[in-house]
């Protein structure tokens, strides 16, 4: 692995766009799970958890063979999700070879989640809806919010879809 202190760059190959963004959402899912392992704050790994699905999501809808870096977006990982079914090699990464109708029917159940996680990236929140990064002023109280204390009932840890949800991370950045 390698080290950059100031402009140079140690032991690391040069990479693409496609290749960068992987790596640097597998360290963000690595993170994610060190936090969950800690019992950090929610907002913490929620946070972890929504930038790992950005960076994954902009690293595989970038082909193989393109040095194009990914588009401003904070929308990128549904729209994997979404063509996932229809890609041969993802589903064969999934193992779920042939089958994409078994694909379609995860995808379908973890979508709704998945976009969720998108909207929590700040930039799409604003400052009137929950993200895991900045405060916030709830709109029906007027009150400000602190993200490190709100409970992000909505995205519970332990519900299948959020599980399922992790896994289908897991094999992709695997």
């Amino acid at each position: 692995m390698g080290g950059r202190i100031g402009n140079t760059c140690f032991g690391a190959e040069e990479m693409n766009w496609r290749e960068a963004f992987l790596r640097q959402a597998r360290s963000d899912f690595s993170i994610f799970r060190l936090l969950n392992s800690l019992d950090a704050p929610y907002a913490h790994q929620l946070h972890y958890l929504q930038m790992t699905t950005e960076k994954l999501g902009k690293a595989l809808l970038i082909p193989v063979s393109s040095d194009a870096a990914p588009a401003f977006s904070h929308r990128a990982f549904v729209t994997l999700l979404q063509q996932m079914p229809g890609q041969p090699g993802r589903r064969f990464q999934l193992r779920y070879g042939g089958k994409s109708s078994m694909l379609k029917a995860r995808v379908r159940k973890i979508l709704p989640l998945a976009k969720m996680i998108e909207d929590l990236a700040p930039a799409l929140a604003g400052i009137a809806r929950p993200n895991p990064e900045y405060p916030w002023k709830d709109r029906m109280t007027n009150e400000i919010l602190c993200p490190a204390e709100f409970g992000f009932a909505e995205f519970d840890p332990n519900s299948a879809d959020m599980l399922n949800l992790v896994d289908v991370i897991d094999e992709l950045l695997n």
